[in-house]
C-alpha cells in the first residue's frame, strides 16, 4: 500500500514520539510521519505536494496557519492536536476556521487516529478529483469556463504583484458548423481534440488553454514582455491550426480567427480583458483566411453592432426572444416525474433555438442576467400554475440563479412581488445555485437565502465540490438538494474515479438528509448504478431532453405507460 505522508507540527517532542508510535502500529502500514518543531516557512510546508495531511498542535499561531492553509491549500486536511476536547460551539468555530478535525492528547487511541487520517486523506483525494473533473472540458482535457476564469484571474493578480503583462488570445475556428454538417459530430469532436492538442504543443509550461464554447478557445499567456511576444505565439497557433488533418480519409484544412489583448495595457479587469480579446477576434473574422488581430481602441466596428453577439443579445432581451424549456427530473424509486429544471433557450430568428452554453457567459459579462433572470422566474411561476391545472401540483420547478441576481439588494422584493402577482406556490419553486456563486460572498448569500427560504422557496446546490467550500456550508445553508454534474455521470459505472465521486456525494447527502439529483443520465447502466447507490432523482436524455411545457402531459402519460409495462412484465 502506498505510504501517506503526515506532517506533525509541534514544539512538544512528546507529541512527535506518541504520534510516531501510533502511526507505526497501523495495519497495514500506510503512514509516514514527517516532523517539524514549529511553523517555520509554513507556506512551503503547506504547498509540499508530498504532504497528505497535517496534525498541528494548537498554539498562538493556529489561526494564522489555518487561514494560510485555507487560502493556499484548501484541500489539505488540517487536524488540530488539543489538550482537551472542545465544546460544540468551540468545535464549530474550529471547523469554521478551517480545521477538518481534532485529536486530544491523552486520548490518542490507535484506531481513532488511523480512522481520522484515512477519512481526511480520502476526502482530500475525492475533492482533488472533483476539482479536476469540474474544471476540465471532457472532450479536450483543456480548462472549461470555470477553470479558465480562475486561471486568468490568478494570472492577472500575479501581473499586479510582479509587474509583468498577461496576454489573452481568444480563438474561434472558422466554418466549424460546416465540418459538423458534412462529416458528422463525431468527426467534429475529433477535429476539436486534434486542434486543441496542436495548440497545447505551442504553449509554454506557464500558459494554459481553455475551451470556452463549441469552437472557441481562450489561451492565457503569462509573463509576456510586449504585444510582439503575444503576436509571435498567436502566429504559431495559426500555423498549427492550418496544417491539414484527416477526417474520414479526407484531408481537411480549417482556418481560425484570433484576437488578443494585454493586461494591464488594454483592460483593467477580467470582464474587460475578455471583451477586448473577443472584440479583436470578431474583427479578425471579417478577414478571410487565418489571421490574428491585437486589440486596439482604434479598431472600427459596425457602429450599429448588427453582426456582434453583444448587440444581438441586447436585441433579444428587448424583443423577448428568450424562452424556457423544461427537463424532467425522475424519482428513481417510483419512475414518476418529481421535478423540472427550467432551462433558458434563445429563439434566434435565423439560427433557431440556441442553448445557453453559447450565450450565458456573454449575458453575464454584459450585465443582462438580472433582467433575463427576472423573466425566467416569472415564466417558472406561471409554469407552476399551469402544472397545478394539469393536476401535477406536486412537481418542483428549479430555476438557475446567477451571482449577479442573488447579490442584488432588490432581488428578494422582486421575487416576492412575482409570487404575489402570479399566485404560484413558493414551496414548489426551487432556486439552483452553484458552489462558485456561494463562495463569492458566503455570508451575504446565506442572508439572502434565509430571506428567500422564509417565502417558502427551496434551494439546490449545483457543481458541488468545485469551489472547495467548507462542508459546513451544507449544514449552515438551507439546501435541500445536491446536484451531481453530468461530468461525473458520463462514464458510469466503468470509470472508477467517477463512480467513487458519485458514491461519496450520495452517501454524504444521505447522512445529511439532503436529496441527490444526478444530471446527464443517458443509458440504463448509469440509471442502475445510481439507483443502487441510493440516488433519489436523475435527469438526462435517458428519460427526456428539455422540452416545451406543452409537451409535458404527453411525457407524463408515456412515463406512466412505461411503469405499467415494467410492472406487468
Amino acid at each position: 500500500m502506498e505510504l501517506r505522508t503526515v506532517l506533525v507540527i509541534s514544539a512538544n517532542k512528546t507529541d512527535h514520539l506518541v504520534l510516531s508510535d501510533c502511526l507505526g502500529r497501523a495495519v497495514p502500514s500506510r503512514f509516514r510521519l514527517v516532523s517539524s518543531d514549529g511553523p517555520e516557512r509554513p507556506l512551503e510546508a503547506l504547498l509540499n505536494p508530498a504532504v497528505d495531511a497535517v496534525i498541528m498542535a494548537a498554539g498562538p499561531e493556529t489561526d494564522y496557519l489555518l487561514r494560510l492553509a485555507q487560502k493556499n491549500a484548501p484541500s489539505l486536511p488540517m487536524i488540530l492536536l488539543l489538550d482537551e476536547a472542545p465544546g460544540s460551539a468551540a468545535a464549530a468555530q474550529l471547523r469554521a476556521s478551517g480545521a477538518q478535525d481534532h485529536l486530544v492528547r491523552g486520548q490518542l487511541q490507535d484506531a481513532l487516529v488511523h480512522r481520522i487520517l484515512d477519512y481526511s486523506i480520502e476526502l482530500k483525494q475525492a475533492r482533488t478529483t472533483i476539482h479536476e473533473l469540474s474544471n476540465r472540458d471532457v472532450l479536450t482535457g483543456a480548462l472549461n469556463r470555470v477553470g479558465f476564469r480562475a486561471h486568468l484571474e490568478r494570472a492577472m493578480q500575479r501581473s499586479q504583484r510582479y509587474n509583468f503583462k498577461t496576454a489573452l488570445l481568444y480563438i474561434n475556428i472558422d466554418q466549424f458548423t460546416n465540418i459538423n454538417d458534412h462529416f458528422g459530430e463525431l468527426n467534429g469532436d475529433l477535429l476539436i481534440r486534434s486542434l486543441c492538442q496542436r495548440m497545447v504543443s505551442k504553449l509554454r509550461s506557464s500558459d494554459s488553454i481553455a475551451r470556452l464554447g463549441g469552437d472557441e478557445f481562450g489561451v492565457v499567456l503569462e509573463d509576456v514582455n510586449s504585444a510582439g511576444d503575444m503576436a509571435r505565439i498567436a502566429e504559431k497557433m495559426l500555423q498549427a491550426i492550418a496544417a491539414p488533418l484527416s477526417l474520414d480519409e479526407q484531408h481537411v484544412q480549417v482556418d481560425a480567427s484570433i484576437g488578443g489583448a494585454l493586461y494591464p495595457d488594454d483592460a483593467a479587469d477580467f470582464s474587460e480583458l475578455v471583451e477586448q480579446a473577443r472584440s479583436a477576434m470578431q474583427q479578425a473574422k471579417s478577414i478571410l483566411g487565418c489571421k490574428f488581430i491585437p486589440y486596439s481602441d482604434r479598431l472600427q466596428f459596425d457602429m450599429a453592432g448588427i453582426n456582434t453577439l453583444a448587440a444581438e443579445l441586447r436585441g433579444a432581451a428587448r424583443r423577448n426572444q428568450f424562452e424556457l424549456h423544461y427537463q424532467p427530473r425522475i424519482a428513481l424509486e417510483t419512475g414518476q416525474l418529481a421535478g423540472l429544471e427550467a432551462l433558458l433557450r434563445w429563439n434566434h430568428p435565423d439560427r433557431g433555438l440556441i442553448c445557453p452554453g453559447e450565450f450565458i457567459a456573454e449575458c453575464e459579462d454584459m450585465g443582462l442576467m438580472k433582467s433575463i433572470g427576472h423573466q425566467v422566474i416569472q415564466h417558472a411561476c406561471c409554469a407552476l400554475n399551469w402544472l397545478a391545472e394539469q393536476r401535477l401540483g406536486d412537481v418542483v420547478v428549479a430555476v438557475n440563479i446567477s451571482f449577479s441576481q442573488i447579490q442584488d439588494d432588490r432581488f428578494v422584493t422582486a421575487v416576492k412581488d412575482t409570487l404575489q402577482r402570479t399566485g404560484a406556490n413558493p414551496r414548489r419553486l426551487e432556486f439552483e445555485l452553484t458552489e462558485t456563486t456561494i463562495l463569492k460572498q458566503p455570508g451575504a448569500i446565506k442572508v439572502r437565502m434565509d430571506e428567500l427560504r422564509l417565502l417558502g422557496i427551496r434551494f439546490s446546490l449545483d457543481d458541488f465540490g468545485t469551489g472547495f467550500s467548507q462542508l459546513t456550508h451544507l449544514t449552515e445553508l438551507p439546501i435541500t438538494a445536491l446536484k451531481i454534474d453530468a461530468a461525473f455521470v458520463r462514464d458510469l459505472p466503468h470509470h472508477p474515479q467517477q463512480a467513487a465521486v458519485c458514491s461519496l456525494i450520495i452517501e454524504m447527502a444521505r447522512r445529511l438528509d439532503i436529496e441527490v439529483v444526478a444530471e446527464g443520465a443517458e443509458n440504463h447502466e448509469q440509471i442502475e448504478f445510481l439507483r443502487n447507490q441510493g440516488c433519489q432523482q436523475v435527469q438526462g436524455f435517458y428519460y427526456s431532453p428539455a422540452i416545451p411545457l406543452q409537451q409535458l402531459p404527453r411525457f407524463v402519460q408515456e412515463q406512466r405507460f412505461k411503469i405499467r409495462e415494467r410492472i406487468l412484465s
